[in-house]
């Protein structure tokens, strides 16, 4: 089997540390988060925020380790082996360690939820303040959709320049110059 039909078969399902939020990821990576009934009315923005970070870091800890143990099955490569032509090629390993600095941010349609990442490890998430009060869970959760899928294709558009740095994909100079300026970075 290839290492994307490892991915397509993954499922990861985390919940937060206090078991109200749950979230399911699977192919794609599709994303999906449910409330347990009644929980969003218990909870304020400070305190939800908190539980739906944790319960980032958790799904993209787990998300990564399934995603490593791919790479390990497609190799072949038993999970106590490494693969040295890997580990010594330079610009693998400046890959690495860039993509794991990477932010990640994204928005949602409304405005109301905000989601940072740092290498898919740190988490942030704020919900604006009176958002709780003014939108019904479906509301919310759209929200909370939108903002992570605003944020994935922040970070695939930051990784893909990166492939195009270390291992220059060959794409033009003057657009990878006008996508850094368009970031605010200059190159």
């Amino acid at each position: 089997m290839t290492v994307i039909d490892y991915l397509n078969r993954m499922v990861i399902e985390a919940t937060s540390p206090d078991g109200n939020v749950h979230a399911r990821v699977s192919a794609g990576p599709e994303v999906e988060l449910w409330f347990r009934p009644g929980a969003v009315d218990r909870y304020t923005e400070d305190r939800l925020e908190h539980q739906l970070s944790r319960l980032a870091s958790a799904t993209a800890a787990a998300y990564l380790r399934g995603q490593a143990e791919a790479y390990r099955r497609a190799d072949d490569i038993d999970q106590a082996e490494t693969d040295g032509s890997r580990s010594e090629d330079p610009r693998r390993r400046r890959f690495t360690e860039a993509l794991n600095a990477v932010r990640g941010e994204g928005s949602s349609a409304r405005g109301t939820v905000g989601v940072r990442t740092v290498g898919l490890v740190r988490w942030a998430v704020e919900i604006r303040p009176g958002t709780l009060r003014r939108l019904d869970e479906q509301l919310l959760l759209s929200e909370l959709h939108s903002a992570l899928a605003a944020l994935l294709r922040d970070r695939e558009m930051k990784i893909t320049l990166l492939k195009a740095e270390i291992y220059d994909l060959g794409l033009p100079s003057s657009w990878r110059d006008a996508v850094a300026r368009r970031r605010g970075r200059p190159r």
